[in-house]
């Protein structure tokens, strides 16, 4: 039987998917492609996610355009399992590597639904190309994402709706390009909702060592990603096969192992970044709410037909033709509705907060090597203002 908290969260994923705001009003193009994001991400990763805590932990390798995320991946696995592109840009299907003895929790569509399996790598960004590898740790699945600004929009999209899927962003960046700004704007939607997120810096020269990490680690810091690991690959060459030296590697891969290991740890991040995209989902599903009231409520939509400024303006008038058809057939969203499943999931018998004396301090930024069993902390300030503002929001409504 489904929990109070699954239903209320699918009922919001309809909700969501039948938002309209046909009239020009403010924020109204942003609103409709959030609440289009937002209903996609419920059915990509939270709803699946929430039916499935044990299933294993879903690393997504994301990054910019020449990061070196398939030869990161290829490297970590030890074999090359996802091809590198070399000519720019790249469209393929993303690829999926996980143990053998896992192939049941990716071979249905339960996890990351839309996206067709596949054996095979293939140019189309619809499928997901699976790879079973026994040398991966049980509990473990890597996922080599697409770029985050590739010139291709199927390929952001794709990137954006993965790394939304990922119970731990694994993010991958040069020395040459840390500090450009698409980047930097994935990594603050991260830690809006919480997200667990490792970073990789590669390519880094051994001259440069001593200065790149500490400073990406600074802007970790200034951004909200203190607690978050960062490892540091130096720049070197490969092998026949474009795979990097295995010392190169061996923190990240071992980090990972000891994730996929310990199941208290891996619960603990899933659990972090499941509560976080929550709490962003219903920290700003009000707004969404408020729109279509907005859109309802406008003159124009209230019948004003004797002159009023609502049909005065040409851009109104444009949306005649479609107003009607678009909003109202669409079931209001009512801010209790949407604010409601963010109650449940604060319940206290669900396992979102973890206990007091399971945390640790962490250092201001990490660079490798890094410690095994990394902590992942887990910020309640942002479900305390989420609360506090689904009380509010109640009370205006009740009033």
């Amino acid at each position: 039987m489904a929990s109070p908290l699954t239903i209320a969260l699918t009922d919001l994923r309809d909700a969501l998917a039948s938002v309209r705001l046909p009239l020009p009003l403010p924020r109204a193009a942003e609103l409709t492609g959030l609440s289009r994001d937002f209903s996609k991400q419920l059915d990509d990763y939270v709803l699946p996610r929430l039916q499935r805590i044990e299933a294993p932990l879903l690393a997504v390798v994301g990054g910019s355009t020449g990061a070196g995320k398939s030869t990161l991946v290829n490297s970590l696995i030890g074999r090359v399992v996802t091809k590198p592109g070399v000519i720019r840009p790249t469209t393929r299907s993303p690829v999926l590597v996980y143990h053998p003895d896992d192939a049941r929790w990716f071979a249905d569509e339960r996890i990351l639904p839309g996206l067709i399996r596949s054996n095979a790598s293939s140019d189309d960004t619809r499928s997901l190309h699976l790879v079973p590898e026994p040398t991966l740790p049980r509990g473990l699945a890597v996922l080599d994402a697409p770029d985050i600004d590739s010139v291709v929009v199927e390929n952001r999209r794709l990137a954006a709706q993965l790394l939304s899927a990922a119970d731990l962003w694994l993010f991958v960046t040069s020395a040459a390009r840390y500090a450009d700004a698409v980047p930097w704007d994935y990594l603050a939607s991260a830690v809006d909702r919480s997200a667990a997120v490792a970073v990789v810096v590669d390519r880094v020269p051994p001259a440069a060592m001593a200065e790149v990490p500490p400073h990406l680690g600074q802007m970790m810091t200034e951004r909200g990603l203190a607690s978050s690991p960062l490892f540091a690959v130096p720049e070197t060459t490969t092998d026949a096969d474009g795979l990097l030296p295995d010392a190169a590697v061996a923190s990240i891969r071992g980090w990972l192992a000891a994730l996929a290991a310990d199941q208290n740890t891996r619960a603990w991040v899933v659990m972090q970044t499941l509560d976080g995209a929550i709490g962003s989902l219903t920290r700003q599903a009000p707004d969404i709410a408020q729109a279509v009231d907005d859109q309802l409520d406008h003159p124009f939509r209230r019948g004003d037909r004797d002159g009023g400024h609502g049909t005065s303006t040409p851009k109104f008038a444009i949306a005649d033709s479609t107003a009607l058809a678009a909003v109202w057939p669409s079931p209001q969203i009512e801010a209790s509705r949407i604010t409601w499943a963010r109650s449940a999931s604060t319940s206290s018998s669900l396992p979102f907060a973890l206990p007091e004396a399971s945390r640790c301090r962490a250092s201001s930024w990490r660079t490798v090597p890094t410690r095994q069993g990394t902590h992942w902390p887990h910020d309640s300030s942002r479900k305390n203002s989420a609360m506090r503002r689904t009380a509010s929001t109640r009370s205006a409504d009740s009033s």
